[in-house]
């Protein structure tokens, strides 16, 4: 029998007085050196309760109460083999003893479910950011909003402050409104993750602690001494902790916000000879920051001091070298806004023209890998990213098994729409493409949204 808190349903504004129960569960009066035997080796039987006792004290010196769960009864008959045998072989003698229930005994779950119209589920799941827990309530748990983030506050140790997401994230700067369900309102977030640390208003920026692990494999993948280009960079989550491994990053947001948080976070870690910070569009940050890096390495390579060390009361380290940076072009492009990214790949088309002044590749600079993280509603993962990016850079759809890419899935965001990741080696007929090509395949995108909005007007006719 699984205990339950009483009924409460409807309730709009918490009242912890009102999940007070008092119960009657069979108690075992056994010697206080048999104490640690039985919560080993009967630990099925033994009541678990959150915050509540469940060796209490006896009349006497010599002798505790063990209490036992719920489920069994005074004849000890649901109880298990082995503490009947040891009640028969030690004669202990079992008996009846009240527990006092209050609201801080049961958990959330608990709670929840004794409130709200459907007690075969309650939304206790939350996304955590630093002090603050942020819900996406949907639209038939609003009006129950105050209770429900009332109780994930009290029962949250490290929350402070519990939020419910408004609308929709904002395409531009990645952010969306937010309410204040309990606690005291304070936005600013400090996070830890992949030993960096993070500090931002998240009010006014993007972060998810649920894509930590893709923060995570994609830096693994940028090899010490590599060059990185993070065109919507956020505050830093890609950013900061590849500085840290050895990478040379300029790293972009158009949201001014988390430029600088971005630059904060920069000084924080004390990777400011590692990371620089832009605060532009996406696709001009790619023209501009892919045309001066080329320029800058045209004096020769370049090298990164090792970053500075805190060894108080220690023994000086032994100095690490410098991490040469040798590459005339970046290593890698990361592109994290996952509802518009693919779009932002056309900018890459005839790029390395403009920039090299040829129009064949020479082998002194090397083209990139870009990783660009996407949506999916398809059946058909894979094929329908590459059609995309395709679709994107210029280059001939009927071949898109011919390119050196790869799609990671990352993550499920609504029943059917999935995250992934397209990782894509930039194909050097799109990067050498001429001003030429660039402007057919400009005319040939504008002919086609021409058609499609004719298609719409008739539509609407």
């Amino acid at each position: 029998m699984a205990l339950k808190p009483p009924v409460c349903r409807g309730m709009k504004e918490l009242d912890r007085s009102a999940f007070a129960l008092t119960l009657a569960v069979v108690a075992l009066r056994v010697p206080v050196k048999s104490i640690g035997q039985i919560k080993t080796d009967l630990a099925d039987d033994v009541l678990r309760i959150p915050k509540l006792r469940n060796v209490v004290d006896d009349t006497t010196k010599t002798h505790k109460m063990v209490l036992l769960k719920p489920s069994i009864s005074i004849s000890l008959g649901e109880a298990s083999d082995r503490l009947r045998a040891l009640v028969h072989e030690h004669k202990w003698e079992p008996t009846m003893h009240d527990i006092h229930l209050a609201y801080d005994n049961w958990t959330a779950d608990d709670i929840l479910k004794s409130v709200l119209p459907d007690s075969s589920q309650a939304p206790t799941s939350y996304e955590q950011i630093g002090h603050i827990a942020h819900m996406n309530l949907r639209d038939e748990y609003l009006e129950y909003r105050s209770v429900i983030g009332q109780v994930i506050l009290d029962k949250s140790p490290t929350v402070t402050m519990v939020v419910n997401k408004l609308d929709t994230i904002d395409n531009t700067f990645r952010n969306f409104k937010m309410e204040v369900l309990a606690g005291t309102q304070d936005f600013m977030a400090r996070v830890r993750e992949n030993d960096s640390v993070f500090e931002f208003d998240y009010s006014k920026v993007y972060w998810n602690s649920r894509l930590h692990p893709e923060h995570e494999r994609l830096v693994s993948e940028f090899a010490r001494g590599s060059s990185i280009c993070d065109v919507m960079a956020g505050v830093g989550p890609f950013a900061i902790p590849a500085a840290k491994k050895g990478a040379l990053v300029w790293a972009n947001d158009l949201n001014p916000a988390s430029f600088e948080a971005m630059g904060n976070n920069v000084k924080l870690n004390k990777v400011t000879t590692r990371v620089t910070p832009f605060n532009m569009d996406g696709r001009d940050f790619i023209q501009h920051a892919f045309t001066e890096y080329y320029k800058q390495t045209a004096k020769g390579s370049t090298s990164l001091a090792p970053l500075p060390r805190c060894n108080a009361g220690k023994r000086a380290p032994k100095p690490e070298d410098p991490i040469l940076i040798a590459s005339r072009s970046f290593d890698h492009v990361v592109m994290n806004l996952p509802a518009i990214a693919l779009e932002f790949l056309d900018a890459f088309r005839g790029l390395f023209y403009r920039m090299t002044g040829n129009s064949t590749h020479s082998g002194d600079v090397n083209l990139p890998m870009i990783h660009t993280h996407c949506f999916t509603k398809s059946d058909e993962p894979e094929k329908d990213i590459l059609m995309r990016a395709c679709r994107a850079l210029g280059y001939p759809e009927d071949q898109y098994k011919e390119l050196t890419a790869r799609v990671h899935y990352v993550r499920k965001v609504a029943p059917k729409k999935d995250m992934y990741c397209l990782s894509l080696v930039l194909p050097e007929s799109v990067a050498y493409a001429t001003d030429a090509e660039v402007g057919s395949k400009r005319k040939t995108d504008e002919d086609s949204g021409a058609q499609s909005e004719d298609c719409k007007l008739q539509k609407v006719d």
